[in-house]
């Protein structure tokens, strides 16, 4: 009787601990909310996450270039994190584009600039602003609740290095890096995590070139063919020149075809086939690549970095492959993936910019 006892007092509740956690399914969706699945000339919902001021031209360069039109508008919801300090209570401000609010003023700086944004985009683009002041505990449950709210379809958030404009590392954030851990484990929808390098910076000065050159590295899987749905919607802006590179391994030349080798020929089968011009004027280029180990990999893409100013990738956490052979083990960014990891290294000589893509994780039998 008393071993009863204390066994439902003690080993039960650890066995429930163990194989059930409630924060790492909390946020996710039964619903499909992602790039892929979204319905064409439907309104793209996106939240936007920033710390600070440094964080909010990219973002902005950024959508800019995800083709918003009257037709396929953009819904933006900007989310100014701010981490509170002392015994305060958490505060949430919800801001207004023609807010004057002394209270808010302190805060409305990294806000201002997507409004001018929506200002100058009135018929595609509409912005939505908040600020959260919450403990850093508490600061991924603002997110993924807010993109829960909004549906949302994909989150893009600031990674947590920053590069000044010569290309050198200037910080390094850590809450920063743990917050999108987090939000990458629980969030509802899609999300991008945006390396900003400096490209970028250089690109929005007045001088610059108007044309955006963006690459896309194919390797395959999930969360490849939603960085490709978000690639081929930018190609539908004039400005951009796309180029996807398909990387192959060697043995999958052999005739050895999978189920999510089938689907990634569907995927491409567009853009193969329109090489060139897809549809709508769009300038998209399709190359292959055959590799049959992670060095060539690594070569590949040093090759390749500095031709673009933004490269789209996806995240492929814990997805093996030869052509990734032996890289994890040194992998520094398991929040980038192991690709991702070897575009933000100080060892890769480039200012090229990225955006590391994780499809949405759904609650369902397959991806759970």
């Amino acid at each position: 009787m008393i071993f009863g006892v204390l066994a439902n007092a003690t080993i039960v509740p650890l066995l429930v601990r163990f194989l059930y956690d409630p924060n790492s399914r909390k946020y996710r969706s039964y619903e499909t909310r992602n790039l892929m699945h979204l319905k064409p000339d439907t309104e793209l919902r996106i939240l936007v996450c920033v710390h600070t001021p440094d964080n909010v031209p990219a973002m902005i360069y950024l959508l800019d270039h995800s083709c918003p039109t009257k037709e396929s508008p953009n819904v933006v919801y900007v989310l100014h994190l701010i981490e509170l300090r002392g015994r305060n209570s958490p505060v949430f401000i919800a801001h207004h584009n023609q807010e004057t609010s002394t209270a808010a003023s302190s805060f409305f700086e990294n806000i201002i600039p997507f409004y001018e944004y929506e200002g100058n985009n009135l018929d595609s683009v509409t912005v939505n602003a908040f600020t959260t002041i919450t403990p850093l505990k508490l600061m991924h449950d603002d997110i993924c609740t807010m993109a829960l709210d909004k549906q949302t379809s994909f989150i893009i958030l600031p990674f947590h290095r920053k590069w000044s404009i010569d290309g050198s590392l200037e910080e390094e954030n850590n809450m920063v890096k743990n917050l999108n851990c987090n939000i990458l484990d629980q969030a509802p929808c899609s999300i991008g995590i945006l390396i900003d390098r400096g490209r970028i910076q250089k690109l929005m000065k007045p001088s610059s070139s108007s044309s955006f050159s963006i690459g896309m590295l194919f390797l395959g899987g999930n969360d490849d063919r939603e960085a490709l749905t978000l690639a081929k919607r930018m190609a539908r802006d004039p400005r951009v020149k796309l180029t996807v590179i398909h990387l192959i391994a060697y043995q999958d030349c052999k005739n050895v075809v999978y189920w999510d080798t089938v689907l990634d020929i569907e995927m491409l089968k567009d853009v193969k086939q329109n090489n060139g011009v897809l549809g709508n004027g769009c300038d998209i280029k399709y190359v292959e690549e055959v590799s049959n180990c992670g060095a060539q990999t690594i070569k590949l893409i040093r090759s390749i970095a500095n031709g673009y100013d933004l490269m789209i990738i996806g995240r492929r956490y814990g997805v093996e492959s030869i052509l990734l052979t032996g890289l994890s083990e040194w992998s520094e960014f398991p929040d980038l993936g192991v690709v991702g990891d070897l575009f933000a290294s100080m060892d890769l000589d480039s200012r090229v910019s990225v955006l590391v893509v994780q499809q949405q994780k759904c609650i369902n039998v397959n991806r759970d």
